[in-house]
């Protein structure tokens, strides 16, 4: 009887149990974390292999003929918009330029020699006219001899970084010798190719 007894007692407490466990797993199961969704920009990174060029890339090359006299920079140097950079030796061309300023020097002379002439009608127009056009072209001859002589100072065209250079002083070089290059790192420009499956989903996503 008393056996009887502790069995019922133990479906009972059993039963208790059961029934609390159930309990608890319906309360655990009813808590529900409740979120607000929202959009936002995503910045997505992505690698590529890439070129990058300067902004400006020229060839700096010798305008003249001659021998480098003096190199004023040094390369892997800044330089800015107009400083000196190479002095080729400006003799020879000194000499053009006094010679070409005598002979037009001379010619200025017979032309006003003739304008005075003409205008005691000693000389017909047709003489004035050719000693007009003799002081014309010697002129010319001295500004082209200036620009000669100018050349032979190479200055920076914009500001910018010195490559290596291709000559040192004393080399001859000749009209058109590359010397070095100048580039503008002030801006860069990156080249690099996109798959066709990335591109189109960047435009999916724009649109």
């Amino acid at each position: 009887m008393i056996n009887k007894l502790f069995v019922v007692l133990g479906l009972v407490a059993l039963l208790g149990s059961g029934c609390h466990h159930s309990e608890e797993s319906k309360e655990e199961a009813l808590k529900l974390e409740v979120t607000h969704p929202f959009r936002k920009d995503t910045s997505i990174t992505r690698e590529h292999v890439s070129q990058i060029h300067a902004f400006r890339h020229i060839e700096l090359r010798a305008f003249e003929r001659g021998y480098l006299q003096d190199i004023f920079v040094d390369e892997g140097q800044m330089v800015t918009k107009g400083q000196r950079m190479f002095k080729i030796m400006p003799n020879l061309y000194q000499v053009d330029l006094q010679k070409s300023k005598a002979e037009a020097e001379m010619v200025r002379i017979e032309y006003q020699n003739t304008k005075a002439l003409s205008d005691k009608n000693i000389v017909s127009p047709n003489e004035l006219s050719l000693a007009k056009a003799k002081l014309d072209k010697a002129e010319a001859e001295v500004k082209l001899a200036q620009t000669h002589l100018n050349f032979t100072d190479i200055n920076a065209p914009f500001s910018g970084i010195m490559d290596h250079f291709n000559v040192r002083n004393g080399s001859l070089v000749d009209e058109g010798d590359l010397l070095t290059t100048l580039s503008d790192i002030s801006k860069m420009w990156v080249y690099f190719n996109v798959p066709e499956s990335e591109y189109l989903d960047y435009k999916t996503s724009k649109n």
